[in-house]
Formats: C-alpha cells, sequence, structure tokens
C-alpha cells in the first residue's frame, strides 16, 4: 500500500515538533547530545517533507539522499513553482547544516539550530502550499 503525501506531512511535522522539544532541553540543561538529536530530527522531517512532495507530483518517495537531490532538481527545471521555492537549495542547506555540521560534527551553537529548524518549519508549510 503506498503511502499518501499526507501521511508523510503528519510524520514530517511530529518530527519536527520532536526536533523543536529537544532543542529546548538541549538548551535548558546544556546538553550538547541533545543539541545534536534535534538537528537529526530537524533533517528527517526535511526529508520525509520531500518525499511528500514527490507524492503529491505522482512520484515515488526517494530511495536514496542522490534521488531526493536529483529528483528535485529535475522537478525544478520542469515547474515554476518548484523552482522559485527553491526546495533544491533549502535541502542542500538543511542537510550540510543540520546533518553534518549540526548532528555529524557537533559544530553548532543553539542559536545557529534554532535559525536552522525555523527554516525547516518554513520548508514544510511550503511543501504544504505546493
Amino acid at each position: 500500500m503506498a503511502l499518501s503525501a499526507d501521511t508523510y506531512i503528519k510524520e514530517a511535522e511530529d518530527v519536527y515538533e520532536h526536533a523543536l522539544r529537544e532543542y529546548e532541553a538541549a538548551v535548558e540543561k546544556g546538553d550538547q547530545v541533545l543539541l545534536r538529536d534535534a538537528c537529526e530530527k530537524g533533517w528527517l522531517a526535511m526529508v520525509k517533507a520531500t518525499d511528500a512532495l514527490f507524492i503529491k507530483k505522482q512520484l515515488e518517495p526517494a530511495r536514496s539522499h542522490e534521488e531526493r537531490r536529483e529528483r528535485l532538481r529535475q522537478l525544478a527545471t520542469k515547474e515554476l513553482e518548484v523552482e522559485r521555492k527553491g526546495f533544491y537549495d533549502r535541502l542542500g542547506a538543511r542537510g550540510f547544516h543540520l546533518h553534518i555540521q549540526g548532528f555529524y560534527d557537533g559544530m553548532v551553537k543553539p542559536e545557529f539550530v534554532k535559525g536552522e529548524l525555523e527554516k525547516v518549519g518554513e520548508y514544510i508549510r511550503d511543501i504544504v502550499a505546493t
């Protein structure tokens, strides 16, 4: 049974809410591990929201990050709204800042993570509106 775009959006929103709660707890406790976990959940929310976009466009969810990037790039060449909203660049930026710098490298400060997580929320809202 194929999942719906709404199912992916709901998962993205749920994971995003977990990211925000972990961010708040990380700041309150001064816990770098929780901050890293908040970054990774923010990244997962981006992935799920992107797959929701694919389903909305009658495509299958991506099987890899490479496929996800390539599919977004291709969609942007065919659909003005996808290009105008910069989904390809936004996914790449959050992947770098949240997934690599935040989760893997632990090289981010709380105020930076807060701004990146706000961008995740904007991304999800833009995909819902697309």
